[in-house]
């Protein structure tokens, strides 16, 4: 019993030894830190892949919807899906054999928190799941 008892105790230890020696990452500012990277990558995407359709500063065309407000964004699985799959019904081209995981997951999380939207950043490895 001591033994199992002595390595729980080590085993926290080192977990809170590690999570100190980490103290100065704050996981909320790297989740910033990688939307604001992706939303810098995702911004030229927008432009030359989006834009037109979906307007310069995502207020619809009249051929697409608008993005800015649009809260079917909040929904992760279903803008990845459409970026990914695209939609003939509404002449939205698929961008999975274009486009990189990472490239979607920037110009989702782009479109998800520009303008006056602020859904949340979407990972790669969201895309790579949904391929």
């Amino acid at each position: 019993m001591r033994t199992v008892v002595r390595a729980k105790t080590t085993a926290a230890t080192l977990v809170a030894a590690l999570l100190a020696s980490l103290g100065t990452i704050n996981p909320a500012l790297a989740q910033d830190e990688s939307l604001s990277e992706l939303m810098a990558e995702g911004r030229p995407l927008y432009q030359d892949n989006c834009a037109a359709c979906h307007g310069d500063r995502g207020q619809g065309t009249g051929t697409a919807p608008a993005l800015d407000g649009n809260v079917n964004l909040e929904s992760r699985p279903l803008i990845i899906n459409q970026v990914l799959w695209g939609s003939s019904e509404h002449g939205m081209p698929p961008f999975a054999d274009v486009m990189t995981d990472r490239e979607i997951a920037a110009v989702t999380s782009f479109v998800r928190n520009a303008w006056e939207n602020e859904f949340g950043i979407v990972f790669p490895r969201s895309v790579e799941l949904r391929r």
